[in-house]
């Protein structure tokens, strides 16, 4: 970014050129977009045919009809002998089979369309994906996840919107524009050039004109859905915090407010949409009047015959009816570009593919060695460590103590790559970890997190979600380990029973020995537990330890824990404190007294 501000700020005129770039760059991000739906281009392309067949189909329902009428009226008045020689039949086929390949094409469309925009969501959202998630958490610090939900959600869907009600509606008023004046060319050649003149001037009142304003209403738009799609996804998170503070009316304003303002910004785009709709029917009027007045002159001087007249006629009225979709495409073209922009905004360059680490797998022994890190959050004033070392070997259990705030749970990040260090090297069996990505790493280490995430689903769904081939068996298993079997067989549908939003329906210490059996449930040579007997009393937390150990009897095993009562399960202890790891070496009490300050 600030490579690009220098950039403008050297430019001979610094506003014109950040507004041509503006423009490029969304041109640019827009066709990477459509660019990722190559795979299903040709279905897109069929879409499109289908769209083109029934528009050409209505224009050739109208533009029979109003020959075939015109004409059976000029037969009829001709007298008796020139009706009974008029040939019914043929143009009365004509229009039941443009009638009947209309409404086919139409439902066609509909259906091969709709299912390439599903298509095309699934892909997007895919490609949106694969980029989040290398860069969480780390490269995602500053952002809201409600703003990254939207992002994923709703501005996926508005691009995908750009085929379906931009690029689509414009592609065909192109293809047909150009057949219906090929059409009535062959009829009468001003009146041809009259209907260009019509589908050429809506099609630059509504796309170029209007430009301006509808851009900077859509960015209005969009930046203020997705605000209020943030601060409604905030405020249903924190809701028991906000009724307990009393800051819910607060936050009710809050909403009301980035809604009125939505309401409003939605009602000028419509007004503007309405406005630009109105045009095309102004241009629609004006040109089937001009055409009238032309083929009338044409009819006098012999150049066209009587039923030609209504059928020029309803023919420009007919191919209007392609122009009619373009302020609706103008709108969601302009919302694609903003979304396009604001997606690549997360996701990084669109055009730059991402990089696709290749994962060393580590080593048989497994064994940690931390040699040398500095490691600090960003835009933080200290260090959480310097310079510090740490050999696990595989087989101890080594328990990690310090007091709160000190940084033990950023272990866990730093030995997964989620943030970098500054300075050091970690080796994870004899591999550095920033060779390896956190998929490789998972395969080898579990973890029982401190702020373990409960998805809103039953219990059976949160322990499948540690490993999806587990039978009932191995998950009654670690629930016993973990001391919640008998909880779990009180509960009238047992794993079947759903635990709320994060967990709701569980204590504090229940959903921390879930998290211990969903631990449990990943088969993997180390086990990392991150308090691990938090919320429980002395005598659960010593039931809880035995039961472990004797369940992974050679499995490595780090916690990280305040309490000392559980110290007497691990073969060393390491003390994390002054930016150091170091070994532990006093007493139980001292040490309480310690922690305790």
């Amino acid at each position: 970014m600030s490579g690009q501000e220098t950039m403008i700020h050297q430019a001979p005129f610094p506003i014109e050129t950040e507004q041509r770039q503006e423009k490029h760059g969304q041109r640019k991000v827009l066709s990477h977009f459509w660019r990722i739906a190559s795979p299903i281009r040709w279905h897109l392309f069929l879409s499109l045919f289908l769209a083109c067949v029934a528009a050409l189909s209505n224009f050739g329902l109208l533009f029979l009809s109003g020959w075939f009428l015109a004409a059976a009226a000029v037969a009829g008045l001709a007298g008796q002998v020139v009706a009974q020689t008029f040939n019914f039949m043929l143009p009365s086929a004509g229009v039941r089979f443009f009638a009947i390949f209309r409404i086919l094409a139409r439902y066609l469309e509909r259906i091969v369309t709709h299912d390439g925009a599903l298509r095309l969501t699934s892909l997007l959202r895919s490609w949106t994906y694969a980029r989040l998630a290398p860069r969480a958490p780390a490269d995602l610090l500053d952002a809201r996840g409600g703003d990254l939900l939207g992002r994923f959600v709703t501005e996926t869907d508005q691009i995908t919107s750009w085929y379906t009600d931009s690029a689509l509606p414009v592609l065909r008023a192109l293809l047909c524009g150009i057949i219906y004046i090929g059409v009535f060319a062959c009829a009468l050649p001003m009146a041809a050039f009259i209907l260009a003149c019509g589908l050429g001037g809506a099609a630059i009142a509504v796309w170029g004109l209007t430009r301006p304003v509808v851009h900077h209403l859509m960015a209005h738009a969009v930046k203020e859905r997705a605000e209020l799609q943030t601060d409604m996804a905030e405020t249903l998170q924190s809701l028991g915090e906000s009724l307990i503070l009393g800051a819910m009316p607060a936050r009710y304003n809050v909403l009301a407010t980035r809604q009125q303002r939505l309401d409003k910004v939605q009602l000028q785009a419509a007004t503007a949409e309405r406005l630009a709709a109105g045009c095309v029917t102004l241009f629609m009027f004006i040109t089937a009047i001009v055409v009238l007045v032309c083929a009338t002159n044409a009819l006098q001087a012999g150049r066209l015959l009587a039923p030609q007249l209504p059928m020029l006629v309803l023919g420009t009225l007919a191919a209007f009816d392609v122009m009619t979709v373009l302020p609706v495409a103008r709108l969601a073209s302009a919302t694609a570009q903003i979304a396009a922009e604001r997606l690549s905004e997360q996701c990084g360059d669109p055009d730059q593919k991402p990089i696709v680490k290749t994962s060393v797998p580590p080593q048989v022994p497994y064994d940690l060695q931390l040699k040398d890190i500095s490691f600090g959050y960003p835009n933080a004033e200290t260090l959480v460590l310097e310079r510090a070392s740490l050999s696990i070997q595989q087989g101890e259990r080594v328990a990690i103590i310090g007091p709160s705030g000190v940084g033990k749970s950023s272990l866990i990040n730093i030995l997964f790559g989620f943030w970098p260090v500054q300075e050091g090297r970690v080796l994870f069996g004899g591999v550095d970890v920033r060779e390896m990505d956190a998929e490789t790493l998972s395969q080898f280490i579990s973890v029982a997190a401190q702020d373990n995430h409960l998805f809103a689903g039953s219990m059976r769904d949160n322990l499948y979600v540690a490993n999806p081939e587990a039978t009932e068996s191995d998950m009654m298993e670690a629930l016993e380990t973990a001391q919640l079997a008998s909880f779990v067989a009180s509960l009238p549908e047992g794993l079947d029973t759903l635990l709320g939003n994060e967990g709701v329906r569980l204590s504090g210490g229940q959903a921390r020995r879930l998290a211990i059996a969903q631990a449990l449930l990943h088969p993997a040579p180390w086990l990392i537990l991150d308090e691990p007997t938090q919320g429980l009393d002395a005598a659960t937390e010593q039931e809880l330890m035995t039961a472990l150990l004797r369940a992974r009897p050679k499995t490595t095993i780090v916690c990280m824990t305040h309490s000392y009562a559980i110290l007497k399960f691990m073969c060393r202890v390491v003390c994390m404190d002054g930016k150091q790891l170091h070994p532990f070496t006093g007493e139980n009490e001292a040490g309480e007294s310690k922690m305790t300050h």
